[in-house]
């Protein structure tokens, strides 16, 4: 990712800690980058927005939580089809459902709202 001599004509001096200066070097070395070049590259290379990755920590949050509701879904569903509920814990389950449907929606229209 070498630039040619003379593009990079700014120089910016900043503190780093010890051990933010060793994460530097080593995440640089492993990228066989030198630092100034993988500092280029990770400016270069991030979203446009800076929340992006809070976003994407909150939705493999909501992932997760997601799935243990399908797990249990599907547990009720084959204590259903057992015939271990009676009609109305089926009509409760359902509003439930409609429920999390309902409040999955919001969460994700708020999350992705932020981004527009």
């Amino acid at each position: 990712m070498a630039r040619p001599k003379g593009e990079n004509t700014l120089r910016k001096h900043f503190k780093l800690t010890e051990k933010t200066a060793n994460l530097l070097a080593e995440r640089s070395k492993a990228e066989n980058m030198n630092e100034s070049e993988y500092i280029r590259y990770l400016l270069l290379n991030q979203s446009e927005h800076p929340r992006s990755r809070e976003l994407e920590l909150e939705v493999m949050r909501l992932r997760n939580e997601i799935n243990k509701i399908g797990v249990n879904v599907n547990q009720i569903v084959k204590g259903c089809n057992s015939h271990l509920y009676k009609e109305e814990d089926k009509g409760q389950l359902k509003k439930y459902l409609e429920e999390i449907v309902r409040l999955q929606k919001m969460i994700s229209d708020s999350l992705f709202s932020d981004l527009i």
